[in-house]
């Protein structure tokens, strides 16, 4: 329906993703709920640019990556001024253009804002993608370096992580916005299994360490025979190892494994655990972490990256150390052995996750862009 004069259109908000944006966790969460967050102001358009097709109302524009092999830099070259000349269609009227999780295949985005022939170029970072910007050297990292410094405003879910990308790039304006977490309906399931438990939600890649906490469960299990070990998480490299690991260590019968499991599934594992854990060796934010938090589950996690930002240790969980399977089970074991204390931690980082809104996000992200 055409708008009204008394009622203009609403400006479009382009977000850019490199894969099909569907509910679940992750970059797809922080982009959907930072989307309804903002539909009463702006009109939220989501572009892929990636090769997998998007979804139903999704556009696609693949932009890509002078990185990968000598035929993608032959890619990027040969279409780097068509691209930018689709990107300058896509963005003309919108309020502002926002990359999540991208790589240099968005530099012709950056030289459109350089020369002010787009919106206001804001940067969202989440971990790996900074990550791969660190491992770069020469002419690549001189590219991160100046694409940061181009945007408007760059994103990053914690301090800990935007300090990474202030080291980068000392000139970008760099800005931390914590994420935020859904609220689970009020009955989130039955107990999935009857024996107590406690749960880790994590990707099995090297930094989420189920090395240490696998460890550390080995220490306290004499001691609690009837209590299981839940790993929920995506596929990833580290997967065959964990599952060597749990062979190893005699834990195959007290430890289950569950993968890719859809989001709406894992509320009910943090709603009946014991405890949960987040053994990370670094955590760009921990959006676990607070989903634990809703559901007044009892939370360990180790000190790194942006967890202990918005979790005090001894208030809303407990803390330690990375690497110290001992200590992470002295952690586990003092929730086990005082629940009560551990249920009063639980209730208040209750409270404290349910500050963590998407309004509150986009309005920051608004605040910070000066967007109208």
């Amino acid at each position: 329906m055409p708008a009204s004069p008394s009622r203009p259109a609403k400006p479009a908000y382009i977000f850019l993703s490199a894969w099909p944006v569907k509910a679940g966790a992750g970059v797809n969460n922080v982009i959907l709920g930072l989307a309804d967050a903002m539909a009463g102001r702006y009109r939220p358009q989501l572009v892929v640019t990636g090769w997998t097709p998007p979804f139903a109302g999704q556009r696609w524009l693949k932009l890509p990556s002078p990185l990968f092999s000598l035929k993608s830099r032959v890619a990027f070259l040969l279409h780097f001024l068509p691209n930018m000349l689709r990107l300058r269609r896509l963005v003309r009227g919108a309020v502002a253009v926002n990359p999540h999780f991208f790589g240099l295949e968005i530099l012709p985005l950056a030289i459109l804002r350089t020369l002010r022939l787009s919106p206001p170029l804001i940067l969202s970072v989440h971990g790996a993608d900074v990550a791969h910007a660190q491992e770069t050297s020469g002419v690549a990292a001189a590219l991160y370096s100046w694409l940061y410094a181009r945007a408007d405003l760059v994103v990053a879910c914690s301090n800990a992580l935007g300090h990474k990308v202030k080291k980068m790039s000392p000139e970008a304006k760099v800005a931390a916005v914590w994420n935020a977490v859904s609220t689970p309906s009020a009955s989130t399931g039955e107990r999935p299994i009857s024996s107590r438990f406690i749960v880790c939600v994590a990707a099995f890649v090297r930094k989420k360490a189920h090395d240490n906490l696998l460890y550390a469960f080995r220490r306290i299990s004499a001691d609690y025979s009837d209590l299981k070990l839940i790993l929920i998480g995506g596929d990833g490299p580290e997967y065959p190892s964990v599952v060597n690991l749990i062979a190893t260590l005699g834990l195959t019968d007290r430890v289950e494994l569950h993968i890719n499991l859809p989001h709406e599934r894992i509320w009910p594992w943090l709603q009946h655990a014991e405890c949960f854990v987040l053994p990370s060796r670094d955590e760009p934010f921990g959006i676990a972490v607070l989903e634990a938090g809703m559901m007044r589950t009892p939370v360990v996690a180790t000190r790194v990256g942006g967890v202990p930002e918005f979790l005090s240790h001894g208030v809303h969980g407990l803390l330690c150390e990375p690497d110290q399977p001992d200590s992470l089970a002295a952690a586990i074991l003092e929730v086990l052995n005082n629940p009560v204390a551990a249920q009063a931690r639980a209730d208040a980082f209750y409270l404290q996750a349910l500050e963590f809104t998407w309004q509150g996000s986009f309005e920051k992200y608004r605040r910070l862009a000066d967007l109208p």
